[in-house]
């Protein structure tokens, strides 16, 4: 068992490095879009970014509700939802496009890492939003327990 508060303060740290800090630098041109190439209006930040922000914000906020609640946490729980979060918030951190070495030579292969990189990020957000959902039973259960 491991206290609420190291997992709060756990959470607390990966909710910062989730944290979409271009928003804070599209800020200071005061407006929060901008046009990058020319003709086009705006490049609007990735929502699911955003999102993942919000619910892991959430997640913070229940986690110092279950503090209150519970002292403890089930290390193996709170090793599995950090396992399930985790690669989202490095996914959207990370272009996946520029890590793979896509090459006009060959359309069907850029054809298969399109593919690839698709049934990555709809992968690694199934997973991030099933530990939510775990997450959120896991709080009921204790809610419950009180």
């Amino acid at each position: 068992m491991i206290k609420t508060k190291t997992a709060f303060i756990i959470f607390i740290v990966l909710l910062l490095f989730a944290f979409p800090y271009s928003i804070i630098l599209s800020s200071f041109d005061s407006d929060f879009l901008s046009s990058i190439i020319p003709g086009w209006n705006t490049t609007i930040y990735p929502s699911g970014a955003v999102v993942k922000f919000f619910i892991l914000l959430f997640v913070c906020i229940f986690l110092w509700e279950l503090s209150k609640i519970s002292t403890d946490v089930s290390v193996k729980k709170a090793i599995i939802y950090f396992l399930l979060t985790i690669p989202a918030i490095l996914a959207a951190k990370l272009n996946l496009y520029e890590i793979f070495n896509f090459n006009s030579d060959n359309p069907e292969n850029l054809i298969v890492h399109i593919k690839v990189i698709t049934f990555i990020t709809v992968f690694i957000n199934t997973i991030f939003y099933l530990g939510q959902i775990l997450f959120w039973i896991y709080y009921k259960k204790q809610q419950k327990l009180t």
